[in-house]
């Protein structure tokens, strides 16, 4: 009776599908439409234009920002916090 079992058991992990192996190539990030940085590094509320305060950070993965103007939160990954778009002066 084991033997039957193990063997319907062997052939059905042996139809299983394989995945493909990792590839290693990266799509680019979205681009950030929600938040800009001034030039003095301030993170700033695309809606609204004023600073965002942050609130902390979550498992070293995303940063929480708060937006006092617009009552909005607003969470970024880490990984893109280099890569905000640099505004002069915002046109609000």
């Amino acid at each position: 009776m084991t033997n039957c079992t193990t063997s319907a058991l062997a052939k059905r992990h042996g139809r299983r599908r394989r995945m493909n192996g990792y590839t290693g190539d990266r799509e680019p990030s979205p681009r950030i439409v929600s938040v800009f940085r001034r030039p003095d590094n301030t993170v700033c509320h695309a809606r609204c234009g004023r600073p965002l305060s942050l609130q902390g950070v979550r498992a070293l993965l995303e940063a929480d920002f708060y937006c006092y103007a617009c009552l909005a939160h607003v969470t970024i990954p880490l990984l893109v916090l280099d890569t905000m778009p640099v505004v002069a002066q915002a046109a609000f």
